[in-house]
C-alpha cells in the first residue's frame, strides 16, 4: 500500500513555482506547508554553506554573452539535454508512465526537474511524458499547467489522477504507476558536488560588468536610483547578472541594487526577507509595486516614468531586450538550485 509520504515536499527536491499576473507581479508564491518566509529565510541563512562563487571564479564555466550583443527569441528555451546511457528497465518505465497517461510537469530552468530526468538516462528521459510549464519555453504548455491548481511547483507528477509533488525515485514511480514489481532499479546517486568555496572577507560580490554604458542606459539607471526603486538580487543569480549587463559597466554601478544573499557583499538579507512579495531574483520594486523576473530597458523605462526622457532623446530602449542563457532558475532558494 502506498503511503502518504509521496506527497511530502522537501525544499531540497522541489522548485517552487512563481506565478505571475498580467503585469508580472508574483502571486501564490508558496502554497505548501512550508511558508514562503521560512523557505526564503532558511535559504538565505544557509547560503554560506551551499552557495557557489561568482561564475568567473568557476573554471570552464560558460559565460553569457552581453545582453546588447545577442538576443534569444521567446519560446526558444529548452531543458538541458541528459547525458548517460539508459538501461532497458529505465526506458521501459518511462514508456510505461507515458502509456498510463501520467504527466511530469516541469520547467526548463528547474534543477530538480533535470535531476529527475537524469534518473532515466538519455534515451529514457526522451520517452517521459514531460509537460513544459515555463511560458517562454519551446513547446510550452503553460495553459495546461495553470489549469492544474495542484501544480504549485516543479517537478510535479500526475499519475492515476493523483498529484505527487517533488522529485520521486524510480522505485516510487514504479510502485505508484503499477509497473512490473519484479524489476529492480539501482539506487539513484546524485552527482557529487564540489565543496563550496569560502566567501572572501566582506562577502561575494556580483560579477563585474564589461562594456561601456550608452548615455540613455546611464540616465535610466540614475533615474531608477532617484525615484528610490529597488533591484533585489543575489550575486549567484545569472539572470541578475544579465539584468545588470543591460546597463553597461557605468550604469550597473548606478543601479539601486539590493544584495539578498546572506554571504554576499553588503548583504541586506533582513530587508529581502521582510518583503513578502519577493519570490525570486531578480525582482524590481518600483513605485510601491513589485515585478518579478528580468525586465527589458523599455519595460523599466515605462514602469518608472522614464519614457518621457526616452522620447526626448529619440532612442529605442526596446533594442536592449533581456537575454536568458544556460541552465538556471531565478528562485530564492540560493546556490543549491542555481549552480
Amino acid at each position: 500500500m502506498l503511503l502518504s509520504s509521496f506527497n511530502l515536499v522537501s525544499t531540497a527536491h522541489y522548485c517552487w513555482q512563481m506565478g505571475m499576473d498580467p503585469i508580472g507581479t508574483p502571486f501564490g508564491l508558496l502554497k505548501k506547508t512550508a511558508t514562503r518566509a521560512a523557505v526564503l529565510h532558511s535559504a538565505t541563512l544557509a547560503s554560506a554553506a551551499s552557495a557557489v562563487p561568482p561564475l568567473e571564479l568557476l573554471a570552464g564555466a560558460p559565460r553569457a554573452p552581453t545582453a546588447l550583443q545577442e538576443q534569444v527569441a521567446p519560446g526558444s528555451y529548452e531543458p538541458p539535454s541528459v547525458k548517460g546511457m539508459s538501461t532497458p528497465e529505465q526506458i521501459a518505465l518511462a514508456k510505461h508512465l507515458k502509456r498510463e497517461g501520467a504527466k511530469f510537469y516541469g520547467a526548463y530552468w528547474c534543477t530538480f526537474c533535470l535531476r529527475q530526468r537524469m534518473m532515466f538516462g538519455a534515451v529514457g528521459s526522451r520517452a517521459l511524458p514531460y509537460v513544459e510549464c515555463a511560458e517562454d519555453a519551446y513547446q510550452s504548455q503553460s495553459a495546461a499547467c495553470r489549469a492544474k491548481s495542484e501544480v504549485t511547483g516543479y517537478p510535479t507528477w500526475e499519475i492515476g489522477g493523483q498529484i505527487y509533488s517533488g522529485m520521486l525515485s524510480l522505485q516510487d514511480l514504479q510502485a505508484i504507476s503499477g509497473f512490473d514489481a519484479s524489476v529492480t532499479f539501482p539506487e539513484y546517486m546524485p552527482p557529487r558536488q564540489p565543496p563550496p568555496a569560502r566567501p572572501p572577507p566582506g562577502g561575494w560580490k556580483p560579477p563585474t560588468i564589461q562594456g561601456r554604458s550608452m548615455p540613455t542606459q546611464l540616465a535610466l539607471a540614475k533615474h531608477l536610483q532617484n525615484i528610490d526603486a529597488k533591484f533585489y538580487g543575489a550575486y549567484w543569480c545569472r539572470f541578475c547578472r544579465d539584468q545588470r549587463a543591460m546597463f553597461g559597466a557605468e550604469g550597473a554601478r548606478e543601479l539601486p541594487y539590493v544584495e539578498c544573499a546572506s554571504d554576499g557583499y553588503q548583504s541586506a538579507t533582513p530587508m529581502c526577507i521582510a518583503k513578502r512579495e519577493i519570490g525570486g531574483y531578480p525582482t524590481w520594486e518600483i513605485s510601491g509595486k513589485f515585478y518579478g523576473g528580468m525586465r527589458s530597458l523599455e519595460e523599466l523605462s515605462r514602469l518608472s516614468g522614464f519614457r518621457e526622457v526616452e522620447n526626448d532623446l529619440k532612442i529605442d530602449l526596446g533594442a536592449f531586450a533581456p537575454v536568458r542563457m544556460g541552465d538556471d532558475c531565478a528562485l530564492a532558494s540560493g546556490g543549491a538550485d542555481c549552480k
